[in-house]
């Protein structure tokens, strides 16, 4: 089972530190301006990575200024995997929101100075707190299409290392962030829109099929098929001749 299990803010959206989990139903309550849109957006764009297409209203601030106003604001995604936890950590470089992939569950320890209750001043420290733990960590992505194809499974063209990280499998993925966002901006999604979703998203890769082989494995086996059916058949009277011929071979 392959799922998004947890997000956690530091210091970003006016956040310090928070930690939500997402491994059940989630029911978001509360008055204007509690941040249940802050979330949400931060979810779609774990899924999409795409900050035009997070329904920021233009009179706001963009996504990366107000999600990453600091040198050491974070929010990093936990994602539970059948071959165990990954964590997606994304930060800002070079005036761009940028990803890392972590083979390994989100570990407070990494981010937060468990002593003096301090956040890490940067990514560095982090790397470095990673690579104390023996922690894996992949190179920086700075392209959202790459990003995005790791997760969503097209690997051609990416490291082998990548493959862990994959959500589901497919080279047609496309429309599946895309019918996500109108979710989660509670746009009006048509069944059509849905089943095109899932025909694109099925891999239409054809494999090359060497018949010469399979014209070997076959040569002969008709041949071969009826001589087990003269050894096995039991007649109506008497015992079965190919047997009793074989008995007297071997005596």
């Amino acid at each position: 089972m392959r799922y998004l299990n947890k997000v956690i803010f530091i210091e970003s959206a006016n956040t310090r530190y928070a930690e939500i989990k997402l491994d059940g139903n989630i029911h978001l309550i509360g008055t204007q301006g509690v941040g249940k849109s802050t979330l949400l957006r931060a979810l779609l764009f774990f899924y999409n990575a795409n900050q035009q297409k997070l329904g920021i209203p233009i009179e706001k601030k963009r996504f990366i200024d107000f999600y990453f106003r600091y040198q050491n604001s974070f929010i990093v995604y936990e994602v539970m995997h059948e071959n165990g936890p990954f964590s997606v950590i994304t930060y800002k470089s070079r005036g761009r929101v940028v990803f890392r992939f972590i083979n390994s569950a989100y570990q407070k320890a990494h981010f937060i100075d468990q002593a003096n209750g301090q956040v890490a001043g940067s990514w560095d420290v982090v790397r470095d707190n990673l690579s104390r733990d023996g922690i894996k960590y992949t190179r920086l992505l700075d392209r959202y299409e790459t990003y995005r194809d790791i997760i969503y499974g097209n690997n051609k063209g990416l490291g082998s290392e990548f493959r862990k990280y994959a959500l589901l499998e497919s080279k047609q993925y496309q429309n599946i962030p895309r019918a996500i966002q109108h979710v989660f901006l509670n746009y009006k999604v048509e069944s059509d829109f849905i089943k095109d979703t899932i025909i694109k998203s099925l891999d239409d890769e054809e494999i090359p099929i060497d018949l010469s082989n399979y014209t070997f494995h076959l040569k002969d086996f008709e041949t071969q098929l009826n001589d087990i059916r003269l050894w096995t058949e039991q007649p109506v009277r008497g015992e079965n001749r190919i047997r009793k011929l074989a008995g007297k071979i071997i005596e």
